[in-house]
């Protein structure tokens, strides 16, 4: 953490990716983020640069100015500042230019969206300087990211697991020795991974080969413990300039392995494109896409054949935008900046790609009569209008506005989902665009793309071709200066030449630089990713506006109603190009559409909606009284999360601020994406999703609707963003239930995960279920151990949260049953005195009486224990002390001594039970007097007892010392309280019968007759307020306490001490999340809900889900993305020789109200043929053939057997079938729905 506080990042480029990148450094803490790119802010902008408004559009806002704001205030302790430019003629130092940075030193430069022939120049650069570089691009529906740290980097520990531990059940004496691993624990070690081991005092169960002769150790007495050492890998990178023929790729899509190299291909021809035709591709040219295939086959790796088809569809689409990907990258390459300045895991090595291909249409697109709105068109671009339209007007419900839900919220908010359909009242936007120089020209408005593509025969494109493999490639990038650090800025001029330093290359110099923007969506002025705009005014990674001829600025668009005036052009086309020419030519201002074909005439209309500004007050009005996706006429975003926001949310749920602390996450997360794109339709909710919510909130039709819209025609949608297996659990079975399609996503620290649920194509979420530690089983601690045996830190904390609410709250709710009121307390204990075990239990129900029967000595002795000075506070403090870490300990010590051995006459304390050691209470060690201090200060907080403040902690100690001048503590008085050891054995439950009343008892009367004579004190005061534990209150201490408890039980069991952070995370049931992962992860799920929109309501929609559709495991700490098939439904098999499916559910109505059991019965059989053996009800059972006493049911009215409301129109109950043969077991049908008759 601490190099990361004190690092400098520099981010060249703010487009999707950049912005992504942006904000997850400044969410992770750097010290100072340095935003590079002075283009100036475009419609276009829109459709991936979240922290683009359109006011920023009209006001010709750059994008690095629009963008500082928002992202300082994501962490007041960032500092966020814009790279300022030199306005000098003369040439200028990169060295200094970099070096002289605002009181920083770039420890990390990132590159994005921009040529590779700059980024290379830009790498080779950070390599002289010591400075780590990372360089990602979204380009279509394909991105990249490449990392170069340098030579010989070490990076630790290669993870962010922690290293595994076990205890050690024997350990032989051999030359190559065998260690048994105690009971079933997993040791999750790789081969030639290495050990130490701990508190081994000589030298069915996992066994491990160790590497080491132990012939001559002592022999193993059955006690140790082993831990993993991490070994990093030694980590060398080469520069991009050699990563270009051979490269390091990640392996991502294991479906199509090959498709990474198949990227880098289309990458590398997609640089040498540009570089000969000074822009991109036009979208869905054919003409274009031959050029480009051409080109590709020059680049091919070797033993690789290109795919024609992958590599046509990329090159029709490079000019789109998938925001989606941004997310996916910005998450990726956000997280390696992070390992660069830290040091911390393993690097990427070296290039990592992803596309998402299958989003593409199979045939170039139409002009259908739809328009986009300028915001819309990159992802037009890629999925083609009749998608964007599915998209516009798809609802979706979505569970969870955490982490997640928020990266989720955004990624939507950018695709437009549930935006609308198009308007009529655009047109007057649509004159506006038509006269801009973004609109296609009349020829190409009017061109129809036809449905036989001709083959380009012109050759001549191919001759001005410089670069014809990648050894060339490579010369012309010395050409460009890769060996140089001093450049000479270039003179604005027809053409723009940029004159290159001499250097010692024997080439010659290059006489003017071109290079074009990668696309309209990376760069809405054609210099965004170019070596001019980068090295402009001298400044290393600078991104710099279009400029036109003699420094004049480029065309403006005329004022549109919408955006205001557009201070850049919005198509890569309409610009001034740069370029490396060997004939010394220089090149005009070129002009052209971004379509050759009349899809660029779906400019003439816009999906729009009015735009309102949009405050968290007015959202929290309108969403109030929204409380059911019915109010939405159209396409609406349904989102629900009881949660309000806390303080530890800010750091990665980014739609979250400080003044948002305490309100409806829901509430906030939907007024903060409709500032995104306000034509989004939000109905937030603060409901949770649950079995008690089932009946009223969450209805089925709700579900429904919520999930495809009011006319449930839209493919249903449900977006799982939980934080807990359980709730996805019981999501997933009523996704299944209803045929909804859920989309499933995790994280914990750089782990995540994704999984697409698919009706009637794939397996549910719970149809697999994880290992018990993933699940979260490990984290349930048995009752012996936390009350006795803790065998690891995270037990003692488990034990101090469990000390923190126990008692304060049982009593809070006992007071308040007799309204704090002195007398009616007194009265009822004097009553409970004065009369007869017998005789004073009343029997109704009221809260007073309930908790007046459950009144037992623990009680009592808690409630006379209450102090009433601060000086009680700290005494009772003391007392504690002496329960919790010395009697305890010696209470253990008599009922086990030390020596005491086992039947089987293995010793009684062994690992993993450890042998406590009783502590005596120093005032001068500062944890005992934390404990003392933070525990008073809680009991003051309940007791209402002014607390004394304190300037510095050693104050505390002056308090406790004079406090107890006069105190002596309880000696250990031996008893035969009972110690659980079996682990199996759970809490025990109090009854509340009288027969656990225990008033004959003399100790209960003498504590009774003590609270009496508390009560009648007149200065008694009944004030017991309840705490609940809040891991963000540091005003009263709650994870003081925690720590010094648990650290105090630590050092008593000899266990290690557990920093104050992970003290919190354990105790606030904080699951780790950051927003590199979280972004990453929403990206993926983002990717697959773009795929299930666009195969919906086609012929081929399952086939295309099935082969397309993809589960994503990511570890970014390796870094590892692994994108899979989902597993496909399971087939069951009944006796009755048909099958069924998870999907699957058969229904039946009830003839009659007056229809018996055993008339059901005869109707399933008939209906289904099979023989019914067990039916059930919410797990009560109703007919059961082996058992009689149920035959009495068969002449029963069925309806008098089931439970229901006059509400229900159905009851959902579960049949088991018997076997086909005497010896084949039942068989448990597909759930059965049984509507229910009405009348």
């Amino acid at each position: 953490m601490r190099r990361l506080s004190d690092s400098c990042v520099l981010i060249c480029g703010l487009g999707g990716v950049g912005v992504e990148i942006a904000k997850n450094l400044v969410l992770a803490g750097v010290r100072e983020l340095i935003l590079d790119d002075s283009t100036v802010c475009s419609a276009e902008d829109l459709a991936s640069q979240f922290y683009v408004h359109p006011e920023d559009v009209a006001q010709g806002r750059t994008r690095a100015e629009a963008s500082q704001k928002p992202l300082a205030a994501l962490n007041p302790y960032v500092h966020v500042s814009i790279k300022t430019r030199t306005q000098a003629n003369e040439g200028v130092d990169i060295d200094q230019e970099i070096n002289t940075l605002p009181a920083c030193k770039i420890h990390c430069m990132v590159i994005t969206d921009s040529h590779l022939f700059l980024a290379a120049l830009l790498n080779n650069y950070c390599r002289q300087h010591h400075i780590k570089f990372v360089y990602a691009n979204t380009i279509g529906t394909f991105g990249n990211v490449f990392c170069d740290f340098g030579p010989n980097i070490k990076f630790s520990p290669p993870d962010e697991e922690p290293p595994s531990t076990f205890f050690i059940e024997s350990i032989e004496n051999a030359e190559k020795p065998k260690l048994v691993i105690r009971a079933f624990e997993q040791h999750k070690i790789s081969d030639g991974g290495f050990i130490t081991f701990n508190e081994v005092t000589e030298i069915s169960p996992c066994v491990l080969e160790l590497d080491i002769d132990t012939c001559n150790f002592g022999k193993f007495t059955g006690n140790g413990r082993a831990t993993e050492v991490k070994q990093a890998p030694d980590v060398t990178h080469l520069p991009l300039a050699k990563q270009l023929e051979d490269p390091k790729l990640s392996i991502v899509d294991l479906v199509n392995p090959d498709s990474a190299a198949q990227m880098h291909v289309a990458f590398i021809a997609l640089m040498a494109f540009i570089y000969t035709k000074k822009q991109l591709p036009k979208a869905w040219s054919k003409k274009d896409a031959t050029l480009f295939l051409k080109l590709a086959e020059r680049f091919c790796l070797r033993n690789m054949k290109i795919d024609t088809t992958l590599l046509e569809r990329i090159c029709f689409t490079s000019r789109g935008q998938l925001p989606p990907l941004c997310s996916f990258f910005g998450g990726v390459a956000a997280q390696e900046v992070i390992k660069a300045v830290t040091c911390r895991f393993t690097p990427l090595n070296q290039w990592m790609y992803f596309g998402a291909d299958s989003v593409i249409p199979s045939e170039i697109p139409r002009n259908s009569g739809l328009s986009v709105e300028p915001r819309y068109r990159p992802l037009v671009r890629c999925i083609g209008p009749q998608n964007m339209r599915k998209v516009a007007m798809a609802s979706t419900f979505m569970v969870g506005c955490g982490a997640i839900g928020c990266e989720l919220l955004k990624n939507l908010a950018l695709l437009g989902l549930a935006s609308g359909a198009p308007q009529a009242a655009a047109a007057e936007l649509s004159s506006n665009l038509s006269n801009s120089a973004t609109s296609p020209s009349p020829d190409d408005e009017t061109s129809a793309i036809s449905s036989e593509i001709v083959e380009d025969d012109d050759n001549e494109e191919l001759m001005p071709l410089i670069i014809r493999d990648f050894h060339h490639m490579v010369i012309e990038l010395s050409h460009l200066g890769m060996e140089l650090g001093v450049f000479r800025p270039y003179q604005l001029d027809h053409g723009d030449t940029f004159p290159v330093a001499d250097g010692d290359l024997q080439s010659t110099p290059v006489a003017s630089l071109e290079m074009p923007t990668m696309g309209t969506t990376h760069s809405p002025s054609a210099t965004r990713g170019t070596m001019t705009a980068l090295l402009t005014d001298a400044s290393t990674g600078a991104v710099t506006a279009l400029a036109g001829p003699q420094g004049e600025s480029a065309t403006e668009l005329p004022e549109d109603e919408n955006f205001a005036p557009l201070g850049s052009p919005a198509t890569s086309s309409s610009t001034s190009f740069y370029r490396i020419d060997e004939r010394g030519k220089s090149l005009h201002v070129s002009s052209q559409s971004d379509y050759d074909a009349d899809v660029e005439s779906m400019a003439q209309q816009t999906f729009s909606c009015p735009q309102p500004t949009i405050t968290t007050a007015t959202v929290a009005t309108n969403t109030d009284a929204n409380t059911n996706a019915n109010t939405c006429d159209g396409p609406c975003i349904t989102i629900t999360d009881m949660d309000h926001i806390e303080k530890s949310n800010l750091n990665r749920q980014f739609l979250f601020h400080s003044e948002h602390v305490g309100l409806a996450k829901s509430t906030v997360a939907a007024a903060s994406i409709r500032q995104i794109n306000p034509a989004l339709k939000v109905v937030a909710l603060q409901e949770k999703l649950d079995s008690n919510t089932e009946g009223g909130v969450f209805t089925d039709d709700f579900l429904q609707i919520a999930a495809s819209g009011k006319d449930k025609s839209g493919p249903p949608i449900v977006l799982a963003a939980l934080d807990n297996i359980k709730g996805r659990r019981y999501l997933d079975t009523r996704c299944v239930a209803n045929r909804l399609a859920m989309f499933d996503s995790g994280t914990q620290g750089t782990k995540g995960h994704t999984q697409v649920i698919l009706p009637g194509i794939t397996e549910s979420y719970s149809s697999q279920k994880d290992p018990p530690e993933e699940e979260g089983a490990s984290d349930v601690v048995p009752y012996c151990t936390l009350k006795s045996f803790p065998a690891k830190a995270s037990d003692c904390v488990e034990w101090a949260r469990e000390k923190f609410t126990l008692k304060p709250q049982g009593m809070d709710r006992f007071l308040r049953a007799f309204g704090y009121s002195c007398k009616e307390l007194r009265d009822a204990l004097q009553t409970i005195l004065a009369k007869g075990p017998s005789d004073w239990w009343p029997n109704d129900a009221t809260p007073r009486n309930v908790f007046l029967r459950c009144l037992n000595m623990p009680q009592l002795t808690f409630f006379n224990s209450r102090p009433r000075t601060w000086k009680e506070c700290i005494c009772l403090g003391r007392e504690k002390f002496e329960k919790y870490f010395t009697h305890k300990a010696l209470h253990l010590l008599y009922k086990f001594p030390a020596d005491k051995v086992l039947e089987g006459g293995e010793p009684f304390w062994q690992l993993p039970r450890r042998k406590p050691r009783p502590l005596t209470f120093d005032v001068s060690n500062k944890l005992h007097v934390d404990f003392v201090w933070s525990f008073a200060r809680l009991l003051g907080k309940q007791a209402g007892i002014h607390i004394p403040s304190i300037s510095v902690p050693a104050m505390a100690a002056s308090f406790v010392k004079e406090a107890l001048m006069d105190f002596t503590p309880k000696p250990y008085v031996p008893s035969d309280k009972e110690v659980i050891v079996d682990t199996s054995v759970s809490r025990p439950t109090p009854l509340d019968g009288p027969s656990s009343c225990p008033t004959a008892d003399d100790e209960f009367h003498a504590q009774l007759e003590i609270a009496i004579a508390r009560l009648s004190d007149p200065d008694c005061r009944l004030t017991c307020q309840s705490i609940e534990f809040d891991k963000d209150n540091e005003k009263d201490g709650h994870i003081d306490f925690i720590a010094a408890a648990t650290n105090l039980r630590a050092a008593m069991y000899g266990l290690p001490e557990t920093g104050r952070y992970e003290v919190k995370r354990i105790a606030g049931r904080i699951i780790p999340a950051i927003a590199t992962t979280t972004a990453a992860v929403a990206g993926l799920v983002s990717l697959e809900v773009l795929k299930y929109i666009c195969f919906s309501g086609t012929s081929s929609e399952t086939e295309c889900l099935t082969s397309h559709s993809r589960n994503n495991f990511v570890n970014l700490s390796l870094p590892s993305v692994i994108s899979v098939l989902p597993g496909l439904y399971v087939a069951k098999n009944l006796p009755n020789n048909t099958h069924f499916t998870v999907w699957d559910r058969w229904e039946m109505k009830l003839p009659t109200k007056k229809s018996t059991l055993k008339e059901f019965i005869d109707l399933v059989e008939l209906k289904y043929g099979l023989n019914v053996s067990l039916i059930t009800q919410n797990c009560r059972p109703i007919y059961m053939t082996l058992l009689p006493n149920f035959e009495c049911n068969l002449r029963k009215p069925m309806l008098s057997l089931l439970t229901y409301t006059p509400k229900d129109t159905y009851v959902d109950l579960v049949i088991v079938y018997e076997g086909k043969g005497d010896d084949d077991d039942d068989v448990e049908g597909p759930p059965f729905r049984l509507i229910l008759p009405t009348d």
